[in-house]
């Protein structure tokens, strides 16, 4: 059966999630990283996707996003796939897929699960034993985040500038959401979110979500 089209909805923030076919490395490499990032830097601003938080592993990635226009997304995340997969298979004398079938995508309905998924992705190098601390880990958008460095990518969502009413304010109360990991519970909320076929009723348009395995990290 064929699968149903996605539809994504104007200025609605998004969890995305894109894997490497059968769980193999898609960046082998810290250039591999770069060249993505570079990619990243360009489909963002060519689609008019505000990118709110990344982090790059490696065999998989997670955005944070925010479409001016929805129906961008499935664009988008063609175009960096198929770009990005050239560039891998020509470096690597390899042909075939380089991603897991399609992207994973889940939206966004509330401010603290948007700064749940902030701290989730961010904290994705903690929870794969990579490093002790999210800040020490070179490509992901905490530095940018809690720590003010310098990003042509990163565009503060509205609910992190809510945080305090100037940078500093913003970033103390942003590292004071990691002071703790996050709990059991706050991570089986997520994961559920993400495993779950969500239909989703907004300004009468209904969107169809596809679900995320629970084995994502």
């Amino acid at each position: 059966m064929a699968r149903k089209p996605r539809l994504f909805v104007d200025g609605m923030s998004y969890h995305v999630v894109n894997r490497g076919h059968n769980r193999m490395r898609c960046f082998d490499c810290e250039m591999d990283k770069r060249v993505f990032f570079k990619m990243l830097c360009e489909k963002l601003e060519l689609f008019s996707i505000q990118l709110h938080a990344y982090v790059l592993m490696s065999n998989h990635y997670h955005l944070l996003i925010t479409p001016t226009v929805g129906t961008e997304v499935p664009h988008f995340m063609q175009c960096l796939g198929r770009k990005y997969a050239g560039y891998f298979n020509t470096t690597n004398e390899r042909t075939g897929t380089v991603w897991d079938g399609k992207y994973f995508a889940s939206v966004i309905e509330s401010d603290y699960y948007l700064l749940a998924c902030y701290r989730y992705i961010e904290l994705n190098p903690v929870r794969a034993g990579i490093v002790e601390d999210p800040g020490c880990f070179p490509w992901s958008s905490f530095q940018t985040n809690a720590c003010g460095k310098y990003s042509s990518i990163i565009s503060p969502h509205q609910t992190y500038t809510a945080l305090g009413t100037s940078a500093l304010a913003r970033m103390s109360a942003y590292n004071a959401l990691f002071n703790s990991p996050m709990s059991a519970e706050e991570l089986r909320d997520i994961r559920s979110t993400l495993t779950k076929r969500n239909i989703i009723q907004h300004a009468d348009t209904v969107k169809l979500v596809r679900p995320v395995p629970e084995t994502c990290a």
